[in-house]
């Protein structure tokens, strides 16, 4: 199975490449741009597509070897030594199951620091800094804290024309019982304090401070005055890197932050979505050889170019079904999880049907 698997990677990585490719020699060409960044942007960009080529390779292995191995007529003379049909199958499903766990490691380990410098060199070539998450004109919120902040100099890091809305709830600044109005800060600049993370100092500014009702009870202006937030505050300063340029732990903790921030919900489905992708992603190898492997079987006896038309078939039908869900999991319809993986789970039913009816 190495073989036709190796094949199957290498053809769906260079499909999926197909447009890099053009963009990479027109670039060259008509930009003037070094051949050696692109080609170190391209490099870096494969384990990314092979993430998605390694179920596609297992299906491309399972149709042609079991194709072969029913037209020489070693499957029967198995079936006929008495071996049952799910004995025959165990060599090429634990041969996915070793497929699945290398596309694991990819994903985990290789593919997010690998997309996270193509990112990069990308930027570096197209003269770019990196995308900040943090942007003008915005609202969120840190643990206790309200935050709007009208710019940020993306050189120092420090926020003009801020406001802070601290609940009443919390007794940060000892509100009154009952007092239901938030006590709000108003600055002119506010930076964190790089002595201690986390402590971020106000300056030029005013405390405002209401009675039930919502009436003003006490106006007073500073030079400066300090307040502690959660780590939640600092994700905004990361780079803005995509899911597939974390891992999982990182992507979790992404996504526990940014829920505790009132984050934009779109952008936190999306993230959602993807951190319960990349688990099925790599499961799909296993559940792709299982319907796989019966079908071989059944369309053996129409030549070696079934096998190919099968497995192409199968992994067109894997994708359009994950692209349709991925996309209803993105718009909210479907749950993350369910969005991830009820193509998986359709398949393995399928699987395990198919598999059935040829015993």
């Amino acid at each position: 199975m190495l073989l036709p698997m190796s094949i199957g990677v290498l053809a769906l990585m260079l499909a999926l490449a197909g447009n890099f490719v053009y963009w990479a020699i027109y670039s060259i060409v008509n930009q003037g741009m070094s051949a050696a960044p692109v080609l170190r942007l391209f490099l870096l960009a494969m384990p990314g597509f092979a993430v998605q080529g390694v179920p596609a390779g297992v299906i491309l292995a399972v149709c042609l070897v079991l194709n072969r191995a029913v037209r020489d007529n070693e499957i029967t003379a198995l079936r006929v030594a008495g071996a049952s049909l799910p004995r025959v199958l165990t060599p090429f499903l634990f041969m996915a199951l070793i497929a699945s766990l290398l596309d694991w490691v990819v994903v985990e380990k290789v593919a997010p620091i690998t997309n996270d410098l193509a990112k990069k060199t990308l930027y570096t070539m197209m003269s770019r800094a990196p995308e900040k998450i943090f942007q003008n004109d915005m609202y969120f919120r840190a643990g206790q804290y309200c935050f709007y902040v009208g710019s940020v100099d993306p050189n120092t890091h420090v926020l003009n024309n801020v406001m802070v809305y601290v609940r009443a709830e919390s007794g940060i600044f000892g509100s009154e019982a009952g007092v239901n109005y938030p006590t709000v800060i108003i600055a002119k600049t506010a930076q964190e304090d790089k002595k201690k993370p986390n402590r971020w100092v106000f300056r030029d500014g005013v405390m405002h401070s209401y009675a039930d009702g919502g009436r003003l009870t006490g106006e007073a202006p500073f030079q400066e005055t300090a307040i502690y937030v959660g780590r939640e505050l600092s994700t905004y300063w990361a780079d803005a890197k995509d899911p597939f340029s974390m891992n999982s732990g990182e992507l979790s903790s992404k996504i526990k932050d940014l829920s505790d921030a009132a984050f934009d919900p779109q952008k936190l489905q999306e993230m959602r979505v993807e951190y319960h992708r990349r688990f099925a992603l790599a499961f799909a190898c296993f559940v792709m050889a299982l319907v796989a492997a019966p079908l071989a079987l059944r369309f053996a006896k129409h030549g070696s170019f079934a096998g190919l038309v099968l497995a192409f078939a199968l992994a067109f039908f894997w994708q359009g079904f994950d692209g349709w869900f991925r996309a209803l999991g993105l718009a909210g319809k479907l749950m993350p999880f369910v969005a991830a993986w009820l193509t998986n789970f359709l398949f393995l039913v399928a699987g395990a049907f198919l598999l059935w009816r040829e015993r």
